[in-house]
């Protein structure tokens, strides 16, 4: 536990620094200023959080782009600290005085107990746990490669797994510190877990305001998600990354229309972090539809320098995307890695189409509850009722719950549309009834923009792939939202004596919830928590192995089952018919044809 709190203190320095200038150095450009009345002013960064959500994404490109030309490690640390000092110096009296003042104002609250509190059980939650199947079986390696050689040509021809490109190997490459010779610490899944549940401490606001928001929804299924994989937090696991950045996204971005956020910026800013959850796994694309929003505002304002913002932060997304891509053809070959519907380049090391097509089809009937890849071709009428008899009665209830709900948003969005084609004028009065557009609530149409998304994204996960251990929270979000949303309406038409009776009831049950949760999961965590490890955090899992050469170097097979973890190194779940592209495993792999 003490190292996962001095590595993460080391990560918050190195990310708020970088986060702190780049976000600087952005809102400062012309393109980039808010309109208020007749003056244009940059823009102010609402949430501090950004500050480091931008530094995280920024640090995770770096890590990439450093992978592209060797191992990340010792020197890759150096460099960032050089990039850090870089960023820092030039400002510091303005850095230091704006972090005292705001670290000064925290200490003299009671929210940052609150907010340390989080952080240590989150440190606890990390430093043991249950490893993630899918570590033992790539994760760990995939890791490995990238610390000691970075991209390696053709690695997905060794073991498929290692084609799965995600943005969060590197990044967990970048701060586990193997390079001192000691373990690899695998403390980054902790982290992105720990940014959501810092984001989830505003819920601490329904206490001020005495009134429930569609934000606080949010932040409830954000954090129901994370008691679920709070004892498994510790495996670096590109799902827990992924879904703890989409959920930080659409609180974050519901936060901005709760306030009725005006300027295009925030919300172009949240579009290129989507871009970045694609990039730590494919399955969120969806969410990129959320950019929708910032585009039209730019288009449509009559601000010429909202023209230069729209290409800016399209640069920028593209740059975001960029290295996730390059790495993607490194590994495999293909841009898109088992999709081979783009098939742009034609390099030695690509891995057999027909072979990237099986695994495509592998990962889809896995989902839905098959393991015979011939089953794929199977309608969804067919493969859908047994998928859906094995999820567990709380998804089944919600699933079923989410189907009632798409009718309402059909409905409303119906309404909402015919409304906006008349006159402004007559909008409240045709569709008061539905549309509280109101200074105390999310308005209509943003909320209804935020529903048509999630439901893209949970229609996306069920037709491709239905893990049910990473798609759960696509099924919880949409229906929860909606009906928290119907409850917001009524009680802003209660009395006074009854929404303070609905009020005191809400705030009870929230507590009883997180009371709830905290024993279920913390005991257990508690009993099974080794002295060790309120020092060192749990290594990763070894296996039994056995041992074959190829052309003179030595790698490693299972002796049972198909996990290797990260020692030894290098290995894979079966003999790899494969030959080297040169005398070093840096070289890369060749498929043998």
């Amino acid at each position: 536990m003490l190292i996962v709190i001095l590595i993460w203190l080391y990560v918050i320095a190195t990310t708020y620094v970088i986060g702190y200038g780049l976000l600087k150095y952005m809102t400062s450009m012309s393109c980039m200023r808010s309109l208020r009345g007749e003056k244009i002013y940059p823009y102010h960064i609402r949430f501090r959080e950004s500050y480091l959500l931008t530094g995280i994404i920024a640090v995770t490109l770096y890590a990439e782009l450093f992978s592209l030309f060797g191992g990340v490690g010792l020197w890759a640390n150096l460099l960032l600290l050089v990039i850090c000092l870089f960023i820092a110096v030039p400002h510091i009296r303005q850095y230091g005085a704006e972090g005292f003042r705001h670290w000064m104002a925290m200490l003299s609250t009671k929210s940052f107990w609150l907010y340390l509190g989080v952080f240590l059980l989150l440190a606890f939650g990390t430093s043991h746990g249950i490893m993630h199947y899918d570590t033992g079986l790539y994760h760990a390696q995939a890791i490995h490669w990238i610390e000691t050689f970075g991209a390696v040509k053709g690695l997905g021809n060794l073991h498929l797994r290692l084609a799965y490109n995600s943005a969060a190997f590197p990044l967990s490459a970048l701060y586990s510190f193997s390079f001192l010779g000691g373990q690899s610490y695998h403390v980054m899944a902790g982290y992105f877990a720990l940014l959501l549940a810092w984001q989830c401490v505003d819920l601490k606001n329904l206490r001020r305001r005495k009134r429930p928001t569609v934000p606080d929804a949010a932040r409830l299924v954000a954090i129901y998600y994370l008691f679920t994989i709070y004892d498994e937090i510790v495996s670096p696991a590109s799902d827990y990354f992924v879904i703890t950045m989409v959920c930080y996204i659409i609180i974050q971005w519901l936060d901005l229309d709760y306030e009725h956020e005006k300027s295009a910026v925030p919300y172009a800013f949240l579009s290129m972090a989507a871009v970045y959850a694609v990039t730590l796994k494919l399955s969120a694309a969806p969410v990129l539809l959320l950019a929708a929003k910032p585009v039209v505002m730019m288009l449509q304002s009559k601000r010429k320098e909202y023209r230069k913002t729209f290409f800016c932060c399209l640069i920028l997304g593209i740059l975001t995307a960029v290295p996730f891509l390059i790495r993607n053809v490194i590994l495999s070959g293909w841009l898109i890695y088992p999709f081979t519907a783009i098939d742009l380049f034609n390099v030695s090391w690509k891995i057999p189409k027909g072979t990237a097509q099986y695994d495509a089809r592998e990962i889809a009937v896995y989902g839905r509850g098959y393991t015979d890849v011939t089953k794929y071709t199977e309608p969804f009428a067919r493969w859908f009722p047994g998928w859906f008899s094995g999820i567990g009665r709380l998804n089944q209830v919600m699933l079923i719950t989410d189907a009632v709900v798409l009718l309402i948003v059909v409905a409303s969005l119906i309404v909402y549309m015919t409304a906006m084609s008349h006159h402004a004028g007559k909008i409240q009065e045709k569709s008061k009834v539905i549309f509280l557009n109101h200074h105390r609530m999310v308005t209509m149409g943003d909320f209804l923009f935020v529903e048509v998304v999630l439901y893209a994204q949970l229609f996306f996960w069920l037709l491709s792939s239905p893990l049910i251990r990473y798609g759960s929270i696509f099924i919880l979000f949409p229906a929860v939202l909606m009906l928290y949303r119907i409850g917001t309406y009524g009680y802003h038409r209660l009395g006074e004596h009854a929404a303070a009776v609905v009020y005191g009831a809400l705030v009870c049950l929230i507590l009883l919830f997180l009371a709830y949760k905290s024993v279920r999961v913390l005991l257990p965590e508690i009993k099974s928590l080794k002295v060790r490890e309120l020092a060192v955090q749990q290594d990763y899992p070894e296996f039994d192995v056995n041992s074959y050469q190829i052309d003179g170097i030595t790698f490693y097979y299972p002796v049972t089952g198909d996990q290797t973890g990260y020692q030894p190194f290098p290995s894979s779940p079966v003999k790899a018919g494969v030959r080297l592209r040169g005398r070093s495993l840096a070289d890369g792999f060749d498929p043998v044809r």
